[in-house]
């Protein structure tokens, strides 16, 4: 089983975890611990400090890492502190970024159609995806106003979101989960008796989060083999292999 996570990353951030990653070295080093084969990653400068520096550095790191996939954040067009829609498209294209991440409460931006939609609307047309937290008012009201978007919620919970997310998996196709703390007892084999295993994603939310509990979760989950490879890598490469930059 080759797992592909879709929530990890590196760099010195403003609040330290007990082992942080300021390097790829160390965060790849961890992997190999772990067992995960490739990473989604975003540098703890794109949500601490200002995506445009952030979004350069995540680039220059993962530069010869062919295992770690750099992602970027988003700011309002409006501000064009990024550039216009096409000029942050065409730099995707360069780089080879094929996803986005949202930081709404520490970017105070509205997470919504009003402030996003022409970027939005490239995005659902490409398939690009967006990562965002599960703040679940604001990704129901997204998801609202852009249905067919693609978009992955993670930072859930120990404690069990299901009453939050499961609406949202049966009204929106393009919806999906990641399992970052996702570790209820019978979760995950309880989502995929209903749903399947399309729908959900291996994210460990490392480095604040340790790689091994979401891996042992998915592991001794009570499912079959091929939806434990289907939520470990099998789902987010389909996913990226979709996005038309």
């Amino acid at each position: 089983m080759e797992f592909f996570d879709v929530n990890a990353g590196f760099g010195t951030p403003q609040l330290a975890p007990i082992k942080p990653a300021e390097t790829p070295a160390v965060l790849l080093e961890e992997m190999d611990f772990e067992g995960v084969s490739e990473a989604l990653v975003y540098h703890t400068a794109m949500r601490d400090d200002h995506p445009l520096w952030g979004n350069e550095l995540v680039v220059e790191a993962t530069a010869g890492h062919p295992r770690l996939h750099p992602t970027w954040a988003i700011l309002p067009p409006q501000t064009e502190e990024l550039g216009t829609v096409e000029e942050f498209l065409a730099g995707m294209k360069r780089h080879g970024v094929k996803t986005l991440r949202a930081f709404p409460t520490p970017h105070r931006y509205l997470l919504n159609g009003t402030t996003f939609g022409p970027l939005f609307e490239e995005m659902r047309a490409r398939r690009i995806p967006l990562i965002v937290p599960g703040d679940w008012p604001m990704v129901e009201g997204l998801l609202r106003d852009f249905p067919d978007l693609t978009v992955i919620a993670n930072q859930l919970s120990n404690h069990g979101q299901d009453r939050y997310f499961r609406p949202l998996i049966e009204r929106y196709p393009r919806f999906y989960v990641d399992t970052t703390r996702y570790e209820c007892d019978g979760g995950i084999a309880a989502f995929c008796r209903k749903y399947g295993p399309e729908r959900m994603l291996f994210g460990s939310g490392f480095p604040d989060i340790p790689f091994f509990g979401g891996v042992l979760t998915l592991m001794h989950a009570d499912i079959p083999d091929g939806a434990k490879e289907a939520i470990a890598g099998g789902n987010l490469r389909r996913l990226l292999e979709e996005v038309a930059l």
